[in-house]
């Protein structure tokens, strides 16, 4: 999927679920983009999972290793933002500083969710915001407090 083609996936799916419940994250399947996710809980004014890279082997790291699974992992099962990061279940999570000049300076509170924009590796928000959809990209860096 890397190859730049975008892929409008809708909501996206979680399936065969390892649950880390003592350090509040899973390690998921999504169909949709075919790829192993870590999906860790973040405790917010609401609820919400945000999902991150994880590398080809690491699953079975998790079940073989959990100690050096959990080192190699250590900042995002802390729910940090790090070049990991290819989406969440929350616009919080999302830039808006994407969107057009002109549509940020009428934006008035989140705009309506509408599903995803899988491409080049990151879950892209797709919101709509009158009549026109936009795809923007999770935060990265220190942005996100």
């Amino acid at each position: 999927m890397g190859n730049g083609r975008r892929m409008y996936t809708g909501e996206i799916t979680i399936e065969n679920k390892i649950i880390d419940s003592e350090h509040y994250f899973k390690i998921v399947y999504c169909p949709e983009i075919k790829e192993y996710m870590l999906c860790v809980y973040v405790a917010w004014i609401a609820e919400y999972d945000r999902y991150y890279k994880i590398d080809e082997g690491d699953l079975s790291l998790y079940e073989t290793n959990r100690s050096e699974f959990y080192a190699k992992y250590e900042k995002e099962i802390n729910a940090k933002v790090t070049e990991r990061v290819k989406g969440s279940a929350a616009l919080r999570d999302y830039d808006p500083s994407y969107l057009p000049d002109e549509v940020l300076e009428t934006l008035d509170g989140y705009p309506s969710f509408d599903g995803y924009v899988y491409k080049d590796g990151i879950l892209y928000a797709r919101v709509k915001i009158g009549d026109t959809f936009f795809s923007i990209p999770p935060i990265k860096g220190e942005k996100l407090c």
